[in-house]
């Protein structure tokens, strides 16, 4: 349900910490360490109605509770992880590859599996390139950017610092 979803996500937080400690070897005080807690905590009950919703809360026919419990689980591991190993990538990289040499090399490795998919589904219903708005493109490019601004954050910043970027991004859309 999208109220358990809502809980263990905000634990993306604690796993990039974590991760942090390990793959990067960084040191934490108690201190942060309670910081982050009170930060996961504060969002979850700023998400208060979202997760307090007894409607949001019922099992639907159907659906396996402990698989998706176990698969946002999964999510969370690995997000964690993938953000503190590309930041040890950004940062420690023999080559001195750019964000912009980083993301193609990313983004290159995706192509193959995108062009798959369209090519086996004939395009869709709207063909190949069809159904592209203006605001089709527009989202587009906004999330393009936003990858880029990730990519950026995670190079002159850290992980811990984009996950709180992200954390403050959910109060502040909540608030508006």
């Amino acid at each position: 349900s999208a109220s358990v979803f809502t809980i263990f996500a905000q634990c993306k937080i604690l796993t990039t910490a974590t991760f942090s400690t390990i793959i990067l070897k960084r040191q934490y005080s108690w201190t942060q360490w309670r910081a982050l807690i009170a930060l996961m905590l504060g969002v979850l009950l700023f998400s208060e109605p979202i997760w307090g919703n007894p409607n949001q809360s019922a099992n639907r026919k159907g659906n396996n509770p402990i698989l998706g419990t176990a698969a946002v689980l999964i999510e969370v591991t690995l997000s964690g992880f993938a953000s503190i190993y590309f930041e040890k990538v950004i940062k420690t990289d023999p080559l001195k590859l750019g964000i912009w040499d980083r993301n193609f090399q990313l983004a290159l490795g995706s192509f193959p599996v995108y062009i798959i998919f369209i090519v086996a589904d004939g395009g869709g219903e709207a063909g190949f390139f069809g159904g592209w708005s203006l605001l089709a493109f527009l989202l587009s490019g906004l999330g393009a950017a936003g990858g880029l601004l990730v990519a950026l954050s995670i190079k002159y910043g850290d992980s811990i610092l984009k996950t709180l970027a992200t954390t403050g991004a959910i109060v502040l859309t909540g608030i508006l």
